[in-house]
């Protein structure tokens, strides 16, 4: 958003912004021209906007504030509460922009489309996945409409997440190369996810193909190295891009292809790098432990991950989360029935 230190220098942005909205088919309003009494159209005339067709700075950056709260919610706390946060600021767009036209509707379907994401993350963890899907395709065709790269990016990442999600993997990878052309046009942070995304779908493809588990891990390595860069800054799409969850996700590509020794430095890679305040990111370090654990036959430690995730799902409520410990919990009763580590998963599942 627009901020009001920006006011000093706003001629020499002006021009700056109408070509970035021109090149990269942003909404003006996305750009914080909403606050600029001054438009451009692309036949070169200029107008003056109205209250009628364009919504406050106060009122867009309160939306902003509201969704920054929703996503913290989510990463850090508690679902449920990013769930209520959503449905809140979805009621109150839809009230406040009834019946905008032109540019307010699409300052409307823009932020729509971002609550849009979050809310189809959300409906993924609670495993309502058809539900999930419907709201992640409502957000795509918004980003397509408005045709703004960085909603596409993300409305594509995000879907693909889903439709791993639904083992649905040659969709999953259809969306994450899809969704490159438009993320190199976005910031580093939204860039980064998208090739980590695209090493994640191409990692469930690969099998055996050593060309193929080559093409996933440079993915990988291409978001790291941006990651490695620095300055990652916000860029509103609240992805998070960070060497811990790129190495989680490199290290079960790895155990995947059966490179278990490969998959174990990269959870070293993840665990020092973890960020304490990240539960989520916790979470799936231990569900990766697990894995390459249980692909090594090592049922106590596998287990032991599990537990420690266990106890962390429960405080934070994701059943989805749930469901994945579960799963790998099957495997290692059908493989040591009578392990005692085993027994006492077993027991707390049960509880």
């Amino acid at each position: 958003m627009l901020k009001s230190s920006d006011n000093i220098s706003r001629p020499t942005l002006l021009p700056r912004r109408i070509l970035l909205a021109k090149l990269l088919h942003i909404p003006p309003v996305l750009l914080g021209l909403s606050s600029i009494t001054l438009y451009e159209f692309g036949d070169g005339s200029v107008s003056e906007p109205t209250s009628d067709t364009i919504a406050s700075t106060q009122t867009m950056a309160s939306y902003e504030r509201l969704l920054a709260l929703s996503w913290e919610l989510y990463y850090t706390s508690s679902v449920q509460k990013a769930a209520e946060s959503v449905d809140e600021a979805v009621q109150k767009l839809n009230t406040e922009f009834q019946g905008a036209t032109n540019t307010k509707k699409d300052q409307r379907d823009a932020m729509l489309c971002r609550f849009y994401q979050l809310y189809s993350l959300i409906l993924r963890d609670r495993l309502q996945l058809d539900a999930s899907m419907d709201y992640e395709n409502q957000a795509v065709a918004i980003a397509f409409r408005l045709r703004n790269a960085e909603l596409i990016a993300s409305s594509l990442l995000r879907r693909a997440r889903v439709l791993i999600r639904r083992n649905e993997y040659e969709a999953a990878l259809q969306d994450a190369l899809a969704a490159l052309p438009y993320a190199d046009l976005a910031r580093d942070q939204l860039r980064g996810k998208c090739y980590q995304m695209a090493g994640e779908a191409q990692g469930y493809l690969a099998e055996t193909s050593r060309e193929l588990q080559e093409k996933s891990l440079a993915y990988f390595n291409k978001a790291a190295q941006i990651v490695r860069k620095g300055n990652l800054e916000p860029d509103g799409s609240f992805v998070k891009t960070d060497l811990t969850s790129i190495y989680i996700e490199k290290a079960d590509a790895l155990t995947l292809f059966g490179r278990m020794q490969e998959a174990h430095n990269a959870l070293g890679v993840a665990r020092k790098n973890l960020s304490p305040e990240l539960t989520r990111w916790e979470v799936n370090l231990l569900l990766s432990e697990a894995r390459a654990y249980l692909a090594e036959k090592d049922i106590d430690s596998c287990c032991y991950s599990l537990i420690d995730a266990l106890n962390i799902v429960r405080a934070i409520k994701l059943p989805s989360k749930e469901d994945r410990i579960l799963s790998v919990y099957q495997t290692c009763k059908s493989l040591a029935p009578g392990n005692p580590t085993m027994k006492r998963l077993e027991k707390l599942l049960l509880a």
